[in-house]
């Protein structure tokens, strides 16, 4: 039982600290003024994906390894689909956003159009419902699903056809491919930016256009470290956690490793670009915040379209 207990305490202090992040990223993005444009929505929408993968640990996974329950029941299953469902939209978000940078970099001028706040909202929609899709075979719960296992501390998809299936192909080759893609993205966006680096080096570039491209250069970082915390999910799920049995071994290799990802995930939004004076409140920002209540529906559109707006 101690191990299950252990087991517990890990879940929790990783999932609890992970949700907190991933909501201090949210509210990072709506402070920060240099992401109220198409990178920082992108990055909005991961961090709820984040958020939601880390909620389903904290308030089904947790309790599950702690009374030790029966999580193959339907309830269990629409939870693992649920989770599926944050999972694909991390992945998503992940290649558009190689894609925001990719575009960002090698079209500055054209980039601002490309990712207005239309666009960018068909780009979101569109990682949601590619997310959705892959849930679809899922409501056949009796022969399609993933549940959780206490005995193990692991997620476990269903032992037929199907599973195989959305174990294969719909989750595995996905993840892969869209690793592939995204590393190739990144691979380009740099071999970009190191051929800029020599050209300003070699000219007069004015102070804005330095500033605007060192701020550029601090995005792809930040996108790059985050594809490196993808990798390495995909890689300990798929392929480390196989070469050993060891109860705690694949707990760490699985588990752990998904949990974590997510929770780093929103702890590099903050390192890149939280203030301290974003916790400063005083009676004025208070008196303003009540102002922010009273407004329209449409004064609420206008103001999440600035955020798309470069």
């Amino acid at each position: 039982m101690l191990d299950h207990e252990l087991a517990a305490l890990v879940i929790f202090l990783v999932s609890f600290s992970g949700a907190l992040f991933n909501i201090l990223a949210l509210f990072t993005v709506l402070k920060t003024k240099a992401l109220h444009n198409a990178f920082g929505a992108l990055c909005f929408s991961h961090s709820i994906a984040n958020f939601g993968t880390l909620a389903v640990f904290l308030g089904w996974v947790l309790p599950a390894t702690l009374q030790f329950e029966n999580t193959t029941s339907l309830f269990g299953k629409i939870l693992g689909q649920i989770q599926i469902l944050f999972w694909n939209a991390c992945c998503y978000s992940h290649l558009v956003i190689s894609f925001n940078r990719f575009v960002s970099i090698s079209m500055p001028t054209k980039a601002p159009t490309f990712f207005n706040f239309k666009n960018t909202t068909i780009m979101i929609a569109v990682v949601w419902c590619m997310s959705i899709a892959h849930i679809i075979p899922y409501f056949w719960y009796a022969a399609c699903f993933m549940a959780y296992d206490p005995a193990s501390w692991t997620w476990n998809f269903a032992d037929t056809p199907c599973g195989y299936v959305i174990t294969t192909y719909t989750d595995y080759y996905t993840s892969v491919g869209i690793f592939v893609i995204m590393s190739s993205l990144d691979l380009l966006t740099f071999t970009l930016l190191v051929v800029y680096n020599k050209h300003v080096s070699n000219s007069k570039s004015s102070n804005t256009a330095k500033a605007d491209r060192r701020m550029e250069l601090r995005f792809f970082v930040q996108s790059v470290i985050q594809g490196a915390l993808f990798f390495y999910e995909v890689f300990m799920f798929n392929y480390i956690t196989t070469l050993n049995s060891n109860q705690w071994f694949v707990f760490f290799t699985s588990t752990f490793a998904w949990m974590i990802c997510h929770c780093l995930d929103g702890l590099v939004v903050i390192i890149f670009h939280f203030r301290k004076r974003y916790l400063c409140i005083n009676a004025k920002s208070a008196e303003n915040s009540r102002k922010v209540t009273k407004t329209s529906p449409i004064s609420t559109v206008i103001n999440v379209k600035k955020m798309v707006k470069d």
